[in-house]
């Protein structure tokens, strides 16, 4: 199955963990603290920060981003907030009450992902918990407990999207492997070759595939014996690829590719095949559930934005609103 766009994956985890604060009116100076309010309800350039952290340490954890990517970030994050903000002033709209058990209990909870409690009071108070327990319920309510996904609507996405329920073919790969460099002579490379022509008569002669791996491969996977796992078609080299396809269970053969030379055995292979639709189906019905309930939300977010009072004081949104009106001129 397709999975989630990452604006959604966001959604979902930013609304869940909403910090915001509230505040009666916004002055001048508190004007500066603010990213944004909502219906004069704050979200502080703090808490948007809290929430960039916690996506690039979540997303971006390998690789550092750029300006732009973190100005669209921050534009997106604050969107989401917002989004969040107005479901949960809907759900004090609604009457949606949140008891001490409820708001202890998720404490609790809350705080078993923390290093140390006082982590965990800097990030959240009873209020953010309260917040998060009544836009849940909100969310429960109004979009999770009136979707209904039929068994029809089940197997019409399957059929449509058959592509998604087929196995591809795979085959249980186990290797050893003798590096040789790129700029290699031949002398090194007939002298790893000789050495790979050593392992396999050794293998033949009796000897164990994993314990020969672990004693002479080169690979990241000696230590688990030349294990690979399942390998699909174009996950490696085209010669690795096409030897590890072609072998027959359990047979061995050398094969050379840019890392040096390879001796591969293929212990299992399983073919292609369309996973039954019995097999998938409560966790077909449930994506699409939540799919259905995100554009709901997405709708009720949107409608709600429309009728609410909202400024946004980020540097993005101005340099943006001043491009815009540039533009226009």
């Amino acid at each position: 199955m397709t999975a989630l766009p990452l604006r959604h994956v966001l959604t979902h985890i930013l609304i869940l963990i909403q910090i915001i604060a509230f505040a009666a009116g916004c002055s001048k100076v508190e004007k500066e603290k603010y990213a944004a309010t909502i219906n004069k309800a704050p979200i502080t350039n703090d808490e948007l920060q809290a929430e960039m952290n916690r996506i690039k340490q979540r997303f971006y954890n390998t690789s550092p981003m750029t300006d732009q990517q973190a100005t669209q970030m921050e534009s997106e994050i604050l969107e989401i907030m917002i989004g969040g903000e107005l479901l949960y002033q809907a759900s004090q709209k609604a009457g949606i009450q949140v008891t001490e058990q409820e708001a202890k209990a998720q404490m609790e909870k809350s705080k078993t992902q923390f290093p140390d409690t006082d982590k965990f009071k800097n990030t959240f108070t009873e209020q953010d918990i309260r917040k998060k327990i009544a836009t849940e319920k909100f969310i429960t309510k109004e979009f999770a407990d009136t979707t209904v996904i039929t068994d029809e609507q089940g197997h019409k996405y399957y059929e449509t999207n058959l592509a998604d329920f087929t196995r591809p073919e795979q085959v249980l790969v186990t290797n050893i492997l003798i590096k040789v460099k790129k700029d290699a002579s031949d002398e090194e490379k007939n002298k790893a070759m000789a050495k790979l022509k050593a392992v396999k008569k050794e293998l033949e002669q009796g000897g164990d595939f994993a314990k020969l791996a672990q004693k002479h491969s080169e690979d990241g996977n000696a230590a688990s014996g030349g294990m690979m796992g399942f390998v699909l078609r174009g996950q490696t080299e085209k010669a690795f690829e096409e030897a590890a396809f072609t072998l027959d269970p359990d047979k061995t053969t050398i094969v050379e590719t840019q890392a040096g030379y390879h001796l591969i055995r293929a212990t299992d292979k399983k073919e292609t095949k369309i996973v039954p639709y019995e097999d998938v189906a409560d966790k077909l019905r449930n994506f699409l559930k939540q799919q259905e309930i995100q554009k709901k939300i997405d709708t009720f977010i949107k409608d709600e934005r429309e009728k609410a009072v909202i400024e946004i004081f980020t540097k993005s949104a101005q340099n943006e609103a001043k491009a815009t009106e540039k533009a226009a001129h």
